[in-house]
């Protein structure tokens, strides 16, 4: 059970990062004034978010050794930690779509005259988005991200499919070994209760610190 507990969040961690970074180039790609690229980025999310992430997980488990060369697909499947691998890559592909869709929604939330500003400083494409625009777009949209990020957490229980020994694959290994269901479904219970609250309080805490007020946050985005 520890050992499950540790996994999910090791899953919870990674995929929190890698989501937040593909989530954040897909956001960028989508607000470009580039054509090809807002058009890549509106087809990414159309496809990951409208299929539910337990076919994702299924989907780099079973089926991408196979579209891989064979001597990488063999080394893949060889690998006894390649089921958590599938699930942070399932997880990731998943929760990006749905950041990237958070983010861009921040964006709006920003003054026009805020990028036009950068411009006007002389600030390079790279620059603008590094200095002016990404972080007033994470500000505004920290309420909603935290809250995905919390249902991402939740989400680690779906590597149980591929067997990732994560804390709800080893409830049901104690329950079927042990017939203790109870006390291990409660102990797991427990746990997704307590650190979805630790990331909850940490939201908000950092929402106060920043403070965020998601009224005029709101306000803002009507008014665009």
């Amino acid at each position: 059970m520890i050992t499950g507990a540790k996994l999910t969040m090791i899953l919870m961690v990674t995929t929190t990062v890698t989501s937040l970074l593909l989530g954040t180039v897909i956001a960028i790609m989508r607000i470009s004034r580039i054509t090809v690229l807002r058009t890549l980025g509106s087809i990414y999310v159309e496809i990951f978010r409208n299929i539910p992430g337990l076919f994702w997980i299924l989907f780099f488990y079973f089926m991408f050794p196979e579209l891989l060369p064979s001597n990488w697909g063999a080394y893949l499947n060889s690998l006894d930690y390649y089921p958590v691998i599938a699930g942070i890559m399932g997880l990731t592909v998943d929760n990006a779509s749905y950041v990237s869709d958070i983010l861009r929604g921040g964006r709006l939330a920003i003054p026009h005259g805020q990028r036009e500003a950068a411009i006007s400083t002389g600030l390079s494409r790279i620059q603008q988005y590094l200095h002016i625009l990404l972080p007033q777009m994470f500000r505004a949209a920290l309420p909603p991200l935290g809250t995905r990020m919390v249902h991402n957490f939740k989400n680690t229980s779906l590597c149980m499919a591929i067997t990732a020994p994560e804390i709800t694959w080893a409830t049901q290994q104690i329950e079927s070994l042990t017939f203790r269901g109870i006390e291990a479904t409660t102990i797991a219970t427990l746990f997704y209760i307590a650190l979805a609250g630790v990331m909850v309080s940490l939201i908000i805490i950092l929402e106060k610190m920043l403070k965020i007020d998601i009224s005029s946050i709101s306000h803002s985005k009507a008014a665009e």
